[in-house]
């Protein structure tokens, strides 16, 4: 297989961790870091997660209805799972309260780190390919930054998710299928999208982990209903109300962010903006109506069913890549692939995805960053261009509010995890072929 030799990147991978151009990056990085971090410190102590966080933890302690709040601002839109992340922090003080769910979160982000990291470099007794895997994880960390650092920036709960697929990546690398089921199951009750891993699992026929997955999942939703039994409907059915329900979640009751949402960056949402004419209160925002082609609701209702189509059968493929039976002995990249695939599924086709959904991606990012590195596909080489070129800084101290909206508006985050997932499935492709080759050579001697 033939490396990237591309100047300073091959002198750096090259040098190893010791050189003073990674030294520098790497300082730089943690510049910008901290940098964000001080300037967004009003929000990192007032973020609007956490605030509404207690307040759904306030109501179900009290039997009130989670999924009817009092006032549009304390929107519940999660599964009642979730509930139980929160509710034991009702009890102490609120600054008690900002200090352990930023240690929570800071632990999830090491720990997801670590596991990765050391899953990835278990199998690697080359030093400089050691080296080189460490230096391609930090890059994809550089062009991941914005998503990684949105949740830390609003105490969201999305590295919660992120530990849980890093732990179910690691425990399937270490053949210990029902830890990974649990930690599957645990991501699909706190969120619902990684249920995605059911019939990936399912079609593995990876039976420990299905088995795993189902009663984890089955457990951690009842929990909350039997721990503390509302007055009214149960936790359950609140939940399925609104996961059905289409309406603006600003609206008492409502189940997602109206379509047109610039935040909303799932793959429907953006289809939506590129095809329906600017509501009026978005068009005196952005003085112009930004659709790129207006279809009727039956047209786009269409134009997305393929899509998402499209999506599926993407990760399907990275999926059957590895065979239609689950092979312990395949490498952890392979295993990376197949969780980045998901990940990206899962803020694809989810009814809303914001910015501070999308840390799973990092998975795919690094996927196809530790195969350029290995092989210099030329797909793949475009592909890692534009996941650099979208994963620039795009803040509106450095360019304006008015050119990141319509970055925003235009799915700029959506078109990111669409590239990310279209690189897992060249990276399937590739190490199938390099199977197929090894065994032909293997036969023929």
């Amino acid at each position: 297989m033939r490396e990237v030799g591309i100047g300073g990147v091959r002198s750096m991978l090259a040098s190893g961790i010791r050189s003073p151009w990674v030294i520098a990056w790497i300082a730089m990085f943690l510049f910008v870091t901290l940098a964000f971090g001080f300037r967004k410190s009003n929000e990192l102590i007032r973020g609007p997660q956490s605030d509404s966080y207690m307040k759904a933890a306030s109501r179900y302690l009290s039997g009130g209805d989670v999924y009817v709040p009092p006032e549009p601002t304390s929107y519940w839109p999660y599964p009642p799972a979730m509930l139980l992340t929160v509710a034991p922090l009702a009890f102490i003080p609120e600054w008690a309260v900002r200090i352990i769910w930023g240690g929570l979160l800071a632990t999830c982000v090491v720990g997801s780190g670590y596991l990765i990291t050391t899953t990835l470099l278990a199998g690697v007794a080359d030093q400089v390919m050691r080296k080189r895997i460490s230096i391609c994880l930090l890059i994809s960390v550089a062009i991941s930054h914005q998503h990684i650092l949105s949740p830390l920036t609003y105490y969201s709960h999305d590295f919660i998710l992120v530990l849980c697929l890093a732990i179910g990546f690691a425990a399937t690398v270490k053949r210990k299928e029902i830890v990974a089921g649990c930690a599957f199951g645990i991501g699909a009750a706190l969120k619902v999208t990684p249920g995605l891993f059911f019939p990936i699992l399912l079609i593995q026929r990876r039976w420990k982990a299905l088995v795993a997955m189902f009663f984890v999942g089955a457990i951690l939703t009842v929990a909350p209903d039997v721990i503390r039994p509302q007055n009214g409907e149960t936790l359950i059915a609140g939940f399925y109300r609104i996961a059905v329900n289409s309406s603006d979640i600003s609206v008492a009751g409502g189940g997602r962010w109206p379509a047109w949402n610039p935040l909303a960056q799932n793959l429907s949402a953006t289809i939506t903006r590129w095809t329906m004419t600017t509501p009026p209160e978005g068009e005196e925002e952005h003085l112009t109506d930004w659709a790129v082609v207006h279809l009727d609701a039956a047209a786009r209702s269409d134009v997305t069913v393929v899509a998402f189509g499209i999506v599926l059968g993407m990760i399907l493929c990275v999926v059957l890549a590895s065979g239609w039976k689950f092979n312990p002995e395949l490498s952890p990249l392979t295993r990376l692939n197949e969780v980045g695939a998901v990940a990206c599924g899962m803020v694809l086709l989810a009814p809303h995805s914001s910015n501070y959904h999308f840390a799973v991606i990092y998975f795919a990012i690094a996927s196809c960053i530790i195969a350029v590195m290995k092989k210099r596909d030329p797909f793949l080489v475009v592909i890692c261009i534009a996941l650099c070129l979208l994963g620039l800084p795009s803040g509106r101290d450095l360019i304006g509010h008015y050119p990141v909206q319509v970055m925003l508006v235009y799915g700029k985050i959506t078109f990111g995890a669409l590239f990310a997932l279209a690189g897992c499935a060249r990276v399937a492709q590739l190490q199938r072929r390099e199977r197929a080759a090894a065994l032909s050579f293997a036969y023929s001697e």
